[in-house]
């Protein structure tokens, strides 16, 4: 595999100005200024006005004293730029020549394209490349089926499979509605990890039926990705493709997550000096994600962690659970303790939110341990604000932007596909998030995702756990 740095040499590393503006639909407006651009100043102060803000200015055109510009806008959603159109439409001096949607525009013809490794610019090249030569290594492969890791892409090939049923907080918006997602996913693999990866759309509801598909063409790739597959089914595809299967699958929404989550408080225990012993947890959400984040923090040494779904907190007791959530109940609440969320959190020293915006409210903070950590993580909207988190007495407080699973399950893919590892286990998410907390620059809590120096060390430590041997994360 290529060095990563091959693949990020023109990566810029600042914080995104979606954060620092606090909007995150983004839109390009391009105005054309004839005679005198000097209304550009006012221009910026209607998009302002409007409660829009304006990042990047990129002059692109001047010809017969008409000037065009094409300014970078960051709102709130469709109804403030259409706020910030209507302010611009009124101001002297300029024309509107087109608003584009920056995210639409960006994913014209998609995120991603399959580009040839080997250059074709004679008929020698081609049949090289294709027959006759290709029969060569064909033969080869036959003889030594070992050899397609060498003479193939299938050692650096993914498989970013989903049924469509829990899309990137959308929900149940199907297949071909979560593409970009995909595709997205694919782009990231490429620029972080040096990887190739593919969308797999499976257009069934049914568990069976996504898994023989998976089975069925698993031999074109080196690890699957089980991408935003709702629970409980989430649980039992991985558990049998795993047992099925002699290459790595993870899904990435519970281990993906439950890695960064961890690297996080890895970071934030050595920044206060405390151990995991130390820490007992309520997580908001018993799905897919909280799920994984609660057996990778017991496995670690977090003795108490209890867990709260949309009916209460997760305990044996409950009527309604099913089978995933009756197995959660006997490994998590030690103390059987039931009730609400506001229940779970008292006298907690660990927050984890994988659920519901603004269902945290500042007394039930202040019910937990003194200067507790707080990780609310749904996205867009938190289950807590900072500024009430802080308020209350929260000791630290990190969102889902600040852990961000981009940050983890690039290196987690390509250690594992360097060291021909058949599965994933717990060992090698606690060596990813070990090599995270590493990396981390003072005043951080987690290293920089747009350095290559990131990923290289995930993939590093992940390759090493992964010659090790240890405990299937699909269990």
């Amino acid at each position: 595999m290529p060095p990563l740095s091959e693949n990020r040499t023109a990566m810029e590393s600042r914080e995104a100005l979606h954060d620092r503006f606090g909007r995150n639909t983004v839109f390009d407006v391009l105005l054309r200024f004839s005679g005198d651009n000097a209304a550009l100043g006012a221009a910026i102060g209607a998009i302002t006005d409007a409660g829009a803000r304006v990042g990047n200015i990129d002059f692109t055109a001047a010809a017969d004293k008409v000037f065009n510009y094409r300014l970078q806008v960051f709102t709130s959603g469709d109804a403030q730029m259409a706020a910030a159109k209507a302010a611009l439409e009124k101001t002297a001096g300029f024309e509107v020549t087109a608003v584009l949607d920056a995210a639409l525009e960006a994913h014209r013809g998609g995120s991603t394209y399959v580009k040839s490794r080997i250059p074709i610019r004679t008929n020698t090249d081609l049949r090289i490349v294709y027959t006759p030569g290709v029969a060569r290594v064909c033969k080869a492969i036959e003889a030594k089926p070992e050899l397609a890791r060498t003479y193939t892409g299938v050692g650096q090939r993914i498989a970013i499979c989903t049924d469509g049923t829990a899309i990137l907080g959308l929900g149940n918006i199907g297949t071909l509605a979560g593409l970009p997602v995909m595709e997205g996913k694919a782009a990231i693999f490429a620029e972080f990890a040096g990887l190739s990866a593919e969308a797999v759309l499976i257009n069934t509801r049914d568990s069976d039926d996504f898994i023989h598909v998976m089975e069925t063409i698993a031999g074109s790739y080196g690890a699957i990705q089980v991408e935003d597959v709702k629970a409980p089914e989430c649980f039992a595809i991985t558990r049998e493709l795993d047992r099925r299967l002699d290459i790595p699958v993870m899904h990435d929404d519970q281990h993906g997550t439950a890695t960064i989550v961890l690297a996080g408080l890895f970071s934030a225990l050595k920044q206060m000096g405390k151990k995991m012993g130390d820490l007992s947890c309520a997580i908001s959400g018993a799905g897919a994600a909280g799920t994984a984040i609660a057996d990778l923090l017991v496995h670690c040494g977090i003795a108490d962690v209890v867990l709260v779904d949309s009916r209460g907190i997760v305990e044996e007791s409950r009527g309604d659970l099913n089978e995933e959530k009756k197995a959660l109940a006997r490994r998590t609440n030690k103390s059987k303790i039931k009730g609400a969320l506001a229940d779970a959190l008292k006298g907690r020293e660990l927050f984890i939110g994988v659920s519901q915006p603004n269902i945290v409210t500042q007394d039930m903070v202040r019910s937990m341990a003194p200067r507790p950590l707080i990780f609310p993580l749904a996205n867009p909207v938190s289950e807590i604000s900072r500024p009430d988190a802080l308020a209350a007495g929260a000791a630290l407080y990190a969102d889902g932007r600040m852990m961000n699973n981009a940050l983890a399950y690039p290196g987690l893919f390509r250690g594992a596909l360097e060291a021909g590892a058949k599965i994933f286990t717990l060992e090698m998410l606690i060596a990813a998030a070990e090599a995270l907390m590493a990396l981390v620059p003072p005043g951080q809590l987690l290293p920089e995702m747009m350095d290559p120096a990131t990923h290289e060390a995930v993939a590093a430590a992940t390759a090493k756990a992964a010659s090790k041997g240890g405990t299937a994360i699909n269990r």
